[in-house]
């Protein structure tokens, strides 16, 4: 049986319900927990008010989750990873191939817009990007609007019919909303808005994209082609009925018609009967697409290309201010002068990508992909992230 949100609200203060409403009230962390199951118990302190849990996801990452009460009342929650000291890139390897994904690493130093690998854990196995694939979708913007046939001030308006699905605000939108080409970019990396992606991919044309991916020297240009809109993505892999069988067998061609069939397909943005959504939602957190090829595939040496040509291409100044909204961690202020980012997660995928430049004026590349046919859970992904962005220390 569902649990009534209300409910399981109720257990809070009104202030920590108010804290937790973006992500769903009470029940937001507490399904972000759920997703790293089997969630184990190891140990629990309580001291008065607080109580401090230790617990082991399924992928076997410890985990700290303390809580506090008041009035009866849950008034805090906070669920973090305990990542492991690591002092070497083999350190780092060590602990992301424990959590039991096909994996990748890959720290390069930029020259001139080439990657040369320092590290490198599987950088030629083809893993899912999920949304790290917008930075192609960024570089083809920048690229049409050095030549002229865009501006970033250019508006966009936002329509039912080509509305996304979570993550993001724009699916939340008013019909007729309207949005500069600038502030979709901004969104589309910032909050990793789907709506917005697709905003800018149908103004730039599919084919814009996909030179984008040759543009920036990608070694397996097929692994992106066709390359999908979000919604497309959405509607393929969770659909109402799904279109996983067809697309797994499918050429080029076919799954470019497969495509054309879907423009009338929409995707409801509202809070909707499970029974008759236009997307299966549990899905969404539960069921990976890997299998099936759903989604935007590229390599470690691939991902660090995107970047480099970000890095140095067109329109780089402004390129490195939106990737900058969001560095993805912490990184050490008297080493490094800029960190920008791009993370991707859908189920069974967990993907980062880091352009960091040091106190020297030497830019950087650090990208992880995590790959399985079971979901990966916030929890395990965001250990992974701290393992990798820690490795900028050895650099």
């Amino acid at each position: 049986s569902s649990i009534d949100p209300a409910a399981v609200d109720a257990l809070a203060t009104p202030e920590l319900t108010g804290q937790l409403a973006p992500i769903g009230g009470l029940l937001g962390p507490i399904a972000q927990i759920q997703q790293s199951a089997p969630i184990t118990v190891t140990d629990r302190v309580d001291e008065g008010a607080q109580s401090t849990v230790t617990l082991e996801t399924g992928r076997g990452t410890p985990v700290t989750l303390r809580l506090a009460a008041e009035g009866g009342r849950l008034a805090g929650i906070q669920a973090l990873p305990d990542t492991p000291d690591v002092a070497t890139f083999a350190d780092v390897d060590a602990a992301l191939l424990a959590l039991g994904a096909r994996t990748s690493f890959t720290v390069s130093r930029l020259d001139a817009g080439r990657c040369t690998a320092v590290h490198d854990l599987n950088s030629s196995e083809t893993l899912p990007l999920a949304s790290v694939a917008k930075l192609y979708v960024l570089g083809a913007v920048a690229r049409a609007v050095d030549s002229g046939t865009l501006t970033w001030d250019e508006p966009l308006t936002v329509t039912d019919a080509r509305k996304s699905a979570p993550s993001g605000q724009l699916q939340l939108a008013p019909e007729g909303t309207v949005v500069t080409v600038r502030e979709a970019a901004d969104a589309m990396i910032a909050i990793s808005d789907n709506t917005a992606t697709d905003l800018l991919i149908d103004r730039l044309g599919r084919a814009a994209v996909e030179a984008e991916v040759a543009a920036t020297g990608s070694s397996d240009v097929a692994a992106l082609t066709p390359f999908l809109t979000t919604r497309e993505f959405f509607l393929l892999g969770w659909g109402r009925p799904d279109g996983r069988a067809q697309w797994r067998d499918a050429d080029v061609a076919e799954r470019r018609q497969i495509l054309a069939g879907l423009a009338e397909r929409t995707i409801d943005s509202n809070p909707v009967d499970p029974a008759t959504a236009d997307l299966d939602y549990v899905g969404i957190a539960t069921r990976p697409a890997t299998a099936d090829g759903i989604g935007w595939y590229a390599n470690g040496s691939d991902l660090c290309a995107a970047l480099a040509s970000l890095a140095v291409g067109p329109q780089n100044d402004v390129v490195r201010q939106i990737l900058a909204q969001n560095p993805g961690g912490e990184f050490d202020p008297t080493r490094w002068t800029y960190a920008g980012y791009k993370n991707g997660n859908a189920p069974g995928e967990v993907a980062g990508a880091w352009l960091l430049t040091d106190t020297a004026g030497q830019d950087w590349v650090i990208s992880t992909q995590l790959a399985s046919d079971t979901p990966i859970g916030p929890l395990d992904n965001a250990a992974a992230f701290e393992l990798v962005t820690r490795s900028s220390a050895f650099l």
